[in-house]
């Protein structure tokens, strides 16, 4: 005698849909579960973090031990934590231990607006409220620093910062008015790029010098240049 077995039950599509929910279910669950221990270990790792300490201490990698800053991760990553940012145009470490190339451009665009402070002769001169700077370097030597200072902004802005430094750095009335003519005149010209200088002077032992450019639309920006 053959026994013939019954072919197996076929779930219902209530009962289909109710596994489907289930497994839905645990699966949210441990989506949560693993989102949630991630964010426990990185709040845990930020609580030991020195990116939450009042006054962190830089380590050799983040800052030389005479105050100037390194240019690197770990060195942009602390200057960005402390808002301030010191390069000794003078008396510069070497491009490598400053964590810059020895030959190029090393453009910094802050995540935070900060103090750059620039290491004269015997003298800082500071710009707080700065959100880029450049570095130049050739032959693992710094050999200039450039700053936007906040003030660029406006020329009625930008006039007030060179008529406030033009009596310290050595900038004539003159030499003023000049540029003022020079830049109104390039205002009127759209759709052309140019850039006009103030003569270089010696400030604590670097040559400064002032640029004002005027972009294809019209917009005015303010450049310090500070050299060897």
């Amino acid at each position: 005698m053959t026994t013939t077995a019954s072919p197996p039950r076929r779930p219902s599509p209530s009962e289909r849909r109710a596994r489907r929910e289930r497994l839905s279910t645990w699966i949210t669950i441990g989506v949560v579960l693993v989102v949630c221990a991630v964010a426990a270990l990185g709040a845990y790792g930020m609580a030991n973090s020195w990116w939450v300490e009042d006054a962190p201490t830089a380590s050799a990698d983040q800052q030389l031990p005479d105050g100037q800053s390194r240019f690197d991760q770990a060195g942009l990553d602390f200057l960005n934590r402390q808002r301030h940012a010191t390069v000794d145009v003078v008396d510069a470490a070497s491009a490598g231990e400053l964590g810059l190339p020895a030959n190029g451009d090393t453009p910094v665009e802050t995540l935070v607006p900060l103090t750059v402070d620039v290491r004269g002769s015997g003298g800082v001169i500071s710009f707080p409220g700065v959100s880029w700077f450049a570095i130049a370097t050739e032959q693992d030597r710094l050999t200039a620093l450039t700053v936007t200072p906040a003030s660029s902004t406006t020329w009625v802005a930008i006039r007030s910062d060179l008529e406030q430094r033009a009596a310290q750095w050595g900038w004539s009335e003159s030499d003023l008015r000049d540029l003022q003519q020079n830049v109104g005149d390039a205002g009127r010209e759209e759709g052309v790029a140019q850039t006009f200088r103030l003569p270089a002077t010696p400030v604590d032992g670097m040559t400064v010098t002032a640029e004002v450019s005027v972009d294809e639309g019209g917009r005015i920006s303010l450049r310090y240049v500070f050299a060897r």
